[in-house]
């Protein structure tokens, strides 16, 4: 579900208030335009503070998606080294405030066959199947794809790495060193060190317009997922696919892309 944003000067007196006294009365700001899990979303510059830029999520706390945000803010202090990290949390106004560094980086990395996002990105996946998986985080695959799996396949979407479970192309940042910063880990889970990267090749399909034979090119350069047992990716990519083709079902539009490209992977892992 999308979360409609409302304007900075909307917000409540105290809400605002409490921004202010963290980056300062009258701060410069810009709105983030892209996103959709944020009632606000504002890029802050400080005039006198340590940081260049400060990010700030908000929602309030009666919303049905605040626990996503909550989650976010309790994982974020275990995250890798190219998640930007949280400088602060706060209650405001019947609002939940979360401050992260900001980036000067583009607003989405490009998935093409010829982007120089791709070696960037990759190395971003090998680091982050090494990282274990904080005991803050609980969420498994296996709540999220189980319900198109056979119950037997469980044990193939388990494990105790850390996953992000969203590497689309809006997900990454890249700035002008060629830093790649990994963001929005509302979804983080628990599981197998391979997973992101089994995400990622169907984003580059659906997101960067590749053949699954290039997509999976990309993704054996991950050693997690170069070693990970074909019939578990074959598992992970059939429910990937299912999922999307059970949310049309529900009566959600404009997927048929989505599906095509879900239905192109999973096929390409399924052919022996």
């Amino acid at each position: 579900m999308r979360v409609d944003r409302l304007p900075f000067d909307e917000l409540p007196e105290a809400t605002r208030q409490a921004i202010a006294d963290r980056v300062g009365q009258d701060c410069p700001r810009a709105e983030v335009e892209n996103g959709t899990s944020s009632a606000l979303a504002s890029l802050f510059w400080p005039s006198e503070s340590d940081t260049e830029m400060v990010f700030v999520k908000g929602l309030p706390l009666d919303h049905e998606r605040i626990g996503e945000l909550q989650a976010e803010a309790a994982v974020n202090p275990h995250l890798p080294a190219s998640a930007p990290r949280m400088l602060w949390q706060q209650e405001a106004g019947g609002w939940l405030l979360v401050g992260f560094e900001g980036a000067n980086a583009s607003a989405w990395a490009w998935f093409g066959d010829d982007s120089d996002h791709l070696e960037p990105i990759a190395a971003v996946l090998r680091e982050l199947s090494r990282h274990p998986a904080p005991k803050e985080v609980r969420l498994t695959p296996w709540e999220r794809w189980g319900a198109y799996c056979d119950p037997a396949d469980e044990p193939l979407l388990t494990g105790d790495r850390l996953v992000h479970s969203d590497p689309a192309a809006s997900n990454f940042m890249v700035e002008r060193s060629g830093r790649m910063w990994m963001i929005d880990w509302a979804w983080a889970m628990r599981g197998p060190a391979w997973i992101d990267t089994a995400l990622w090749g169907m984003r580059l399909v659906l997101d960067g317009k590749q053949t699954p034979e290039q997509a999976a090119a990309w993704a054996r350069t991950v050693p997690a997922f170069a070693a990970a047992p074909r019939e578990a990716i074959v598992v992970l990519t059939e429910a990937e696919a299912r999922s999307w083709e059970a949310w049309q079902a529900y009566g959600m539009t404009e997927l048929e892309e989505t599906i095509k490209a879900t239905r192109a992977w999973a096929r390409y892992w399924a052919t022996p």
